[in-house]
């Protein structure tokens, strides 16, 4: 079985479970929490992938970690995973469940690369643009990329939306290459 068909086995009962007791946003900011710390931490990263920890000790040190500071059914949430020696599927379970919430609440992620830096009015503007294609609710995530000259490009999905200077050039060139490019 591949790591994301497990992944979705847990994520579900979890979700299962968290909206049953209602607290799917609280599990939901300790997943954001948990997810942040993972990507920060090399150590946390080893200590959850490596086998020479037994399963018991890391179900410990994880409740010990975030006992008191994260909702109850993520603490025991984290426990069982330790304990069914599944602690280094953790983040892709982490991040699973983050995309399943946003499934079921009709949230689309978009990852936007833009050629500098732009202001939070331009960054409105383009999610504007982009709920209004997708249908849905967007939650973006910006990056910087020199290399795209100009514009953006957005994916969302398994869609990519190239609103780029360096795209526009390509087909240019392309057009030009055919020599079908004609001045007025």
């Amino acid at each position: 079985m591949t790591n994301s068909k497990v992944a979705r086995r847990y994520t579900l009962a979890l979700y299962g479970v968290a909206e049953e007791t209602k607290v799917l946003d609280k599990v939901q900011q300790d997943f954001i929490n948990l997810k942040s710390l993972i990507e920060e931490s090399s150590d946390l990263r080893l200590f959850l992938s490596t086998p020479i920890i037994n399963s018991e000790k890391k179900a410990q040190v994880l409740k010990a970690m975030f006992d008191g500071k994260y909702n109850d059914l993520s603490v025991k949430f984290f426990g069982i995973i330790a304990e069914k020696n599944r602690a280094a599927l953790l983040y892709d379970i982490v991040l699973d469940f983050l995309s399943l919430l946003n499934e079921k609440r009709g949230i689309l992620e978009a990852e936007i690369k833009t050629a500098v830096e732009i202001s939070d009015k331009e960054q409105k503007l383009i999610k504007e643009r982009l709920n209004k294609y997708a249908g849905k609710e967007i939650t973006a995530k910006y990056s910087v990329d020199p290399s795209i000259k100009g514009g953006f490009i957005a994916q969302i999905g398994d869609k990519i939306i190239d609103a780029s200077i360096q795209r526009q050039l390509e087909l240019l060139r392309e057009e030009m290459m055919k020599g079908s490019f004609k001045l007025n």
